[in-house]
């Protein structure tokens, strides 16, 4: 049955390619507001997330290393590698003035071949003495402690369901998984240094280690620092890199700085276009919706001979602008929210930054932002058309064509 309160969702239907254009307006301007907002806090929560995984404040890797370690790189996409250098440096480094705290690390490389289980980079720590890993662990859900040949993985590491991982042929049990980053942390294996020495003596046994002439008890890869309340961490490092020869030293602010320009230049070309998107869609939306009334004066005109005063007509043009616009905003968030899912990897490796999306409750903020948008859009639209029909004289309309 027809009545005024189906009639705008019956006019819709009626006029379905344009209806559908609408929606098709609607929904790109929604995708580029809420997808928009959405990659660029995405790219800032990697960047966070990043820097709070650090947790150190200087990084020290062996000078000869430069090949397998680019600070400005090695977060987004280095190769898994690996590098050694005298665990005697480790002393060295604590005897310099303004280093608080030093924990060693032990990198290794699994193979691209059939004894491993994937081409990952494993990372040893001290537990004594580290503060930069053992945090995390803490807000992670593990199945007991780390003992021998266990590990614990980032979130791009597939987990089968016996939670065992192999390299070189040696059994490692996963007891827990990190969230994600957005960085190359997240293709990292963690475990401690007895069990790393057991990898890298298997990987000495099948002669697939470019440092079979290191002994694993006497080596680090590098040497992570906090230095003490009050210093300053580039004189720190500075003088690190003065006293202890053979070394190259990296201020975790250095290491996330080239992220945090991308994420200036990314969020500065993101909201352009955000916004200028957003303006073209309203415009198209005015203006198909504009038409598609103009192209209906007689029915308006025939409604208000038949008593339908300006309230019921503004009820049905604000009805259809509402309807159309919060359907295709809907749509829009959904299309959004699927693609930022599905292809979230391929969306960091494509910006060239970490990419971490943003919290549940912070993408239904996103949301409601960007359905205000579209709604804002049908109601100019619609009091633009509304406007018109307050200027309209049925007698004259319902004439013309006679």
């Amino acid at each position: 049955m027809l009545s005024l309160r189906n009639l705008p969702f019956r006019n819709l239907k009626g006029y379905a390619g344009r209806t559908a254009a609408l929606l098709i307006f609607a929904m790109l301007m929604t995708v580029a507001i809420f997808g928009g907002t959405m990659v660029i806090g995405g790219v800032r929560n990697g960047l966070e997330t990043v820097e709070s995984r650090l947790g150190a404040d200087i990084m020290v890797t062996p000078s000869d290393a430069k090949n397998e370690f680019d600070a400005q790189t090695v977060l987004l996409q280095a190769e898994p590698g690996y590098f050694y250098m005298d665990r005697g440096k480790l002393d060295e480094i604590a005897r310099v003035e303004g280093v608080e705290k030093v924990s060693p690390q032990l990198f290794m490389a699994s193979a691209k071949a059939g004894c491993c289980s994937a081409r990952l980079q494993m990372i040893a720590f001290d537990p004594a003495s580290d503060f930069s890993i053992q945090p995390w662990i803490a807000d992670t859900a593990t199945d007991g402690e780390m003992g021998l040949m266990d590990v614990i993985v980032g979130s791009n590491v597939t987990v089968y369901e016996d939670r065992i991982i192999r390299f070189y042929d040696k059994e490692c049990r996963i007891i827990g998984q990190f969230a994600p980053t957005g960085s190359t942390l997240d293709n990292c294996v963690y475990m401690n240094f007895d069990t790393v020495k057991e990898l890298i003596e298997a990987s000495f046994a099948k002669g697939l280690n470019i440092y079979s002439e290191y002994d694993p008890d006497n080596v680090i890869s590098d040497v992570m620092i906090k230095v003490a309340p009050g210093a300053d961490i580039t004189a720190v490092a500075e003088a690190i890199q003065n006293q202890v020869s053979g070394v190259s030293v990296v201020t975790s602010k250095n290491m996330v700085s080239g992220i945090g320009d991308s994420l200036r230049h990314i969020a500065g070309s993101v909201s352009v276009f955000t916004v200028i998107f957003w303006i073209i869609g309203m415009l198209m939306t005015i203006l198909i919706f504009t038409l598609m009334m103009n192209e209906r004066k007689r029915e308006f005109a025939s409604l208000t001979a038949m008593g339908a005063g300006k309230g019921i007509l503004s009820g049905i043009v604000t009805g259809e602008a509402f309807s159309v616009n919060l359907l295709g905003g809907i749509a829009g968030i959904v299309l959004s929210v699927v693609i930022l899912s599905s292809f979230k990897n391929l969306i960091g490796q494509g910006l060239g930054v970490g990419f971490v999306l943003p919290s549940i409750a912070t993408m239904l903020l996103l949301a409601l932002v960007a359905l205000l948008a579209v709604i804002l859009t049908a109601a100019i639209s619609s009091r633009i058309v509304i406007g018109k029909l307050s200027r309209m004289d049925a007698s004259l309309v319902l004439k013309e064509g006679e």
